[in-house]
């Protein structure tokens, strides 16, 4: 038994001693390997382009994906990359290289121009606008990238931005006949945006150029309609007819544009040659000798039309237009039952829906042969034609304020109001029915009321200056003076040579004691009106002395300016009205407003006196033009 152990151990013994010898015999005789090289970064360049010029793609995409696993932030490795994945086809791989390049290189110009030209293509728009935008950001003279971004714009309808785009190209262009083509796509895109003006504006430059352009001028002509340009209208239509001829549809255009501007004796000359070509048989025969009858009546050539209105209603009996146009042919020359007659007749010619048009219109004439009997000082059959014509429209607002006049011109107030009042009732946004209702109510005494009314007035219609200057006149009588000082330099904006709006606002001034500024515009009052008596009146008192408006040495030296003749000339040549009242000035005068309302008992009773002096002196005048 021992012996079996003793000889177990040996051969283990000899086994192990057996793998040692043989595992250290192969590591001594194994040749040594060689390390890999590393290879440069120019070397992967130069193999990735030598690869890509024999067109061995696949073998140059294994080899470039490989190295970017090592270095992914290679830029020109992979632009490579992605230059071979489009030239084999795969155009969204290398789609993703390139923007994986922008993402690592944000301003890499190149990469950005080529993103942006494929997405310009094959979209998303949106993509490539928004590249383009990168690349012009930081180089707006990047002319091919600005052009493309413009046509872009085009393509989502983004007109503003397309107009910003191709301003920038025809600013950097220099070859004319490109600028010219540009211009064209400028203009068209002002036709869509309906700024007809610029639009006008970039035609019009086009047109030099090309003064006989028959497709620029009709262009041209279109668009100073639209923009109301009737002089300009009428001139490239005018150049057309020298070009193409007796065209029927523009000798048109030219009578219209002649009736627009009042051009009566041309517009009668442009209706007599359309109907010298036309068909007697035509449609629009009769329309056109209809329209050569109101030129003619405009042009106050009375007889004439009534002689051809009455031959071609003979010829043609059922033409309404012409009885329609004699009964106002007569209503002008004062024959006004005529022209009622005329109107009746219409009525059983005409379906009812017509008819109740031509009463609206027998009800208007014969408010108009009202006024013609009151200016004649006929008032009881004025009045009683009034009322003769509400029985035929009752809702005939102009009838409620022909008679409001009337009544306020005979100083019948209270009946003046009320019929002011329901004229308001049925067109309550008229701006002269508030300006009637507060001239009543000012003869009435009631001024906070009119004050209202001429408040409703110019709120209605800004531009209603003679509201404005009653408003004004209202409130220097309310003792709001710095309110009448703003109105009065408000209307000096529109009527800066208007004396009595001067001297108002002189007076106000004066009434907020500040003589100085009362001064002053009482002289421009003067200068303006050299007989403006009340004006030279106060400024005497304020003065103490004659005031002499001649003497400008004087007036400077009042002012305490020294000057030598020459200068005191180039005064004079200057405008002599400032169109607005310093912010200063209307400050100045609230404050004063401010500080009268604590004055004691015996200054409200001096001031109650100014106020009944001011309304003496604004109460000499009608309002009414």
């Amino acid at each position: 038994m021992n012996i079996l152990l003793v000889v177990g151990l040996v051969l283990f013994a000899c086994t192990i001693l057996w793998v040692y010898v043989l595992f250290m015999s192969n590591t001594i005789n194994e040749p040594e390997k060689e390390k890999p090289k590393e290879v440069v970064h120019e070397d992967v360049i130069s193999r990735c382009n030598q690869l890509l010029e024999q067109g061995l793609h696949a073998e140059l995409q294994r080899y470039a994906q490989r190295e970017l696993s090592k270095n992914y932030g290679n830029v020109e490795l992979r632009r490579i990359l992605a230059q071979s994945l489009m030239a084999s086809g795969n155009e969204q791989m290398a789609i993703k290289h390139y923007e994986a390049i922008l993402s690592i290189a944000p301003y890499d110009i190149k990469t950005q121009e080529m993103l942006a030209q494929y997405y310009c293509e094959n979209g998303p728009k949106s993509r490539a606008i928004e590249l383009y935008e990168q690349i012009i950001l930081y180089d707006n003279g990047n002319v091919n990238a600005v052009e493309n971004l413009a046509k872009l714009y085009e393509q989502i309808e983004n007109w503003e931005k397309a107009i910003e785009m191709y301003q920038l190209i025809i600013d950097a262009e220099v070859d004319e006949n490109r600028k010219m083509e540009l211009k064209y796509t400028l203009a068209n895109l002002y036709i869509k945006i309906d700024d007809n003006e610029k639009a006008f504006e970039a035609y019009e430059e086009i047109h030099k150029t090309d003064p006989e352009n028959l497709e620029i001028l009709l262009l041209l002509a279109d668009l100073a309609y639209k923009n109301k340009y009737w002089q300009d209208c009428l001139k490239y239509y005018k150049k057309i007819i020298s070009i193409v001829g007796d065209d029927f549809e523009i000798l048109e255009k030219i009578a219209q544009m002649q009736v627009t501007l009042e051009n009566w004796p041309e517009a009668i000359a442009a209706y007599k040659k359309i109907i010298s070509l036309e068909d007697p048989d035509s449609t629009n025969y009769l329309y056109h000798q209809n329209e050569l009858c109101n030129a003619m009546l405009k042009n106050k050539q009375y007889p004439e039309a009534i002689d051809l209105l009455k031959d071609l209603l003979a010829q043609n009996p059922k033409e309404t237009s012409f009885a329609f146009t004699l009964a106002q042919a007569y209503t002008l020359i004062g024959e006004f039952q005529i022209g009622v007659n005329l109107y009746t007749k219409l009525l059983d010619d005409l379906p009812p829906e017509q008819g109740e048009i031509i009463i609206k219109y027998i009800s208007n004439l014969i408010c108009a042969w009202a006024q013609d009997l009151f200016k004649k000082g006929e008032y009881n059959q004025a009045f009683d034609k009034f009322f003769e014509a509400l029985k035929y429209n009752e809702e005939n607002d102009e009838v409620y304020y022909q008679l409001g006049k009337c009544n306020y011109y005979i100083k019948s107030f209270q009946d003046s109001i009320a019929h002011f009042k329901r004229a308001i009732a049925i067109k309550p946004q008229e701006s002269k029915y508030y300006f009637g209702l507060g001239c009543a109510y000012d003869e009435m005494g009631s001024v906070k009321n009119a004050k209202i009314a001429f408040y409703d007035a110019i709120n209605i219609d800004p531009m209603n200056i003679q509201a404005r200057i009653a408003y004004a006149i209202s409130l220097t009588k309310e003792l709001e003076y710095a309110q009448s000082i703003e109105q009065f330099a408000e209307v000096l904006k529109y009527i800066p040579d208007n004396a009595d709006t001067l001297y108002n606002l002189a007076l106000a001034y004066e009434l907020v004691g500040d003589v100085e500024r009362a001064i002053k515009y009482y002289k421009k009052a003067i200068d303006v009106n050299h007989e403006h008596k009340e004006a030279k009146h106060n400024i005497e008192l304020l003065l103490g002395e004659e005031y002499n408006p001649d003497s400008g040495i004087q007036y400077l030296e009042d002012l305490g300016i020294n000057a030598t003749n020459e200068e005191i000339k180039e005064m004079q040549e200057e405008p002599i009205i400032e169109a607005e009242v310093e912010k200063e000035e209307i400050e100045v005068a609230q404050t004063v407003t401010e500080e009268q309302t604590e004055l004691k008992e015996d200054d409200i009773e001096k001031q109650e006196i100014d106020k009944q002096d001011l309304e003496e002196m604004t109460d000499n005048k009608s309002m009414f033009s």
